[in-house]
C-alpha cells in the first residue's frame, strides 16, 4: 500500500469511527476541503480545520443517525479516489438515506493537500478508471 493510500486510510479509520476533528495531522496547513454541488447541500470550498469541520457537522447533524464507510481506495499518484458510502435517518423526517459518493485526495509530501466530496463518477475519472 503507497503512503498516500495508508494517509487516506487512516483519515477514513477516524470518520468511521465518527471522529470528524481527528487527524489534522494528515493535513497541510493550506489544505482546501471542497464540497461538491452533487450532494452537498451547503457546496463550497472551505480552509481545512474549524471551517470545513463547522460545514461538515452542520450536515450531519440533519441525521438522527449518521455513518461513513469506504467500498474502495484507488491509489493513482498524487491523487487518490475513494469509493465512499453514507447511512443515515433523518433528524425531523425519520427518513432513511443511502448515499454512495466519492471523494477525490490530493497529496504532497504525505498529507493531505485537497480533498473533494464529489460524485463517484468524478472520483473514478480522476484515478483515470471508468464506471
Amino acid at each position: 500500500m503507497s503512503e498516500n493510500v495508508e494517509v487516506v486510510r487512516k483519515l477514513f479509520d477516524y470518520w468511521e469511527r465518527g471522529e470528524w476533528a481527528s487527524g489534522r495531522e494528515l493535513y497541510e496547513d493550506r489544505c482546501e476541503v471542497v464540497f461538491s454541488t452533487s450532494w452537498f447541500p451547503d457546496a463550497g470550498t472551505y480552509q481545512v480545520g474549524r471551517e470545513a469541520l463547522t460545514a461538515w457537522i452542520a450536515f450531519i447533524d440533519a441525521f438522527e443517525e449518521f455513518a461513513v464507510g469506504v467500498d474502495r481506495i484507488i491509489d493513482a499518484g498524487e491523487q487518490v479516489a475513494a469509493l465512499v458510502w453514507l447511512r443515515g435517518r433523518g433528524q425531523t423526517s425519520g427518513a432513511d438515506v443511502e448515499a454512495d459518493v466519492g471523494a477525490v485526495f490530493t497529496l504532497r509530501d504525505g498529507k493531505v493537500t485537497r480533498w473533494e466530496m464529489t460524485d463517484r463518477r468524478e472520483a473514478l475519472e480522476a484515478a483515470g478508471l471508468r464506471e
